[in-house]
């Protein structure tokens, strides 16, 4: 069975119970009295429950470009870009931006999964690339796979960027690695990294320079651009500041993590945060190196921000770990994951729906 077949059937299911816990939300409960960032930006309510938080800026920015919002200048620019021209293709109206938001964050995620499938199949059971892709599939912030958010494109474009450096495709690896780096900030440009140690394990240090090159002068390049448009040459982390965030030592966000005013799911964030770092952690005795270290560099990322108020949400691009749990979850382990993931999911998917803050 191929890759891309032997994920069809838990993405399609996964996807439709996303859309069907959504609809039945807001149709359910009532809307708050005041909508957060963006409220009901179409008349359609698949559209408008896909189109929270983050998602307002990455349509202005698909609109408007860069400079008018620097609040904006955070978001990187290749989710927006092809939103703005398949927008354009599907006719250039306000709905037609989020219709383009919503295919390309599923379709990123269909080719995440079989680059997923096959990445683990190079070095593991067959059986395990389709369990890691359900169980990344059914991760309880799982929603931000499907909306307006650049998740899926993110994870795809960074396993296949891995995929190719270990089959020695270079040309590919570094153009997905290019990509990847304009998707999100840092943590896209830290592809670099596990292509870098593929390269030096097959060809020594010059193979491993040559490799990182291109996503690390990818995200030099947009910075230089950025501060270009803006006249800050720190655009992104004057943004991030602006929200309270931005680089900070480990795991300092967690001396606040039971302040009420600061978290108000303290042990959804604590138990993901242990659940995730303890697949890093074991990702380095069933994993090649590469992948290892990928893991733990996005995970050391994702805390340290100086809050982990999105954590939940950014781990799920420490697809490392979703590859461990597939390789070592298997029979009632594997059934309780799918069963605990599923139930917290379906509630945090209506919770967005719902404009309360997930991650």
């Amino acid at each position: 069975m191929s890759a891309a077949r032997s994920v069809l059937a838990p993405f399609v299911l996964s996807r439709v119970l996303t859309a069907i816990v959504a609809l039945a939300a807001i149709a359910l409960f009532p809307s708050p009295a005041s909508c957060p960032d963006v409220c009901h930006p179409s008349t359609n309510p698949l559209l408008d429950a896909a189109t929270r938080w983050d998602a307002k800026a990455y349509v202005d920015i698909a609109h408007d470009g860069y400079g008018a919002v620097p609040a904006n200048n955070a978001y990187f620019p290749l989710y927006p870009l092809l939103m703005r021209l398949l927008a354009t293709l599907l006719g250039g109206g306000e709905d037609a931006y989020l219709v383009a938001g919503l295919l390309i964050s599923n379709l990123a995620l269909l080719v995440a999964l079989a680059y997923l499938a096959r990445l683990v199949a190079i070095d593991h059971e067959v059986s395990a690339g389709p369990r890691a892709a359900l169980y990344l599939l059914v991760f309880p912030t799982s929603v931000f796979l499907s909306v307006v958010y650049p998740e899926s494109l993110l994870i795809a474009l960074t396993i296949g960027a891995v995929y190719h450096a270990r089959q020695g495709e270079w040309l590919p690896a570094g153009a997905l690695g290019v990509l990847a780096a304009l998707t999100r900030p840092f943590i896209g440009a830290a592809v670099a990294l596990p292509i870098a140690v593929e390269a030096f394990q097959r060809s020594g240090p010059r193979a491993a320079l040559a490799s990182a090159a291109p996503a690390a002068l990818a995200l030099a390049a947009w910075m230089g651009l950025l501060w270009r448009i803006t006249g800050d040459p720190k655009a992104v982390l004057t943004a991030e500041a602006n929200w309270g965030v931005g680089p900070s030592l480990p795991f300092r966000a967690f001396t606040d993590l039971f302040d009420p005013s600061v978290y108000g799911f303290p042990y959804v964030v604590l138990g993901s945060t242990f659940f995730i770092g303890v697949l890093v952690v074991i990702s380095w005795r069933v994993l090649r190196p590469s992948l290892a270290a990928y893991a733990t560099v996005v995970f050391l990322i994702s805390v340290a921000t100086g809050s982990l108020t999105s954590s939940p949400r950014y781990y799920l691009s420490v697809f490392p770990a979703f590859m461990v749990l597939g390789i070592v979850a298997r029979g009632w382990s594997g059934r309780a994951y799918v069963a605990i993931g599923v139930a917290i999911g379906v509630i945090f998917t209506a919770m967005y729906a719902l404009w309360y803050w997930v991650a």
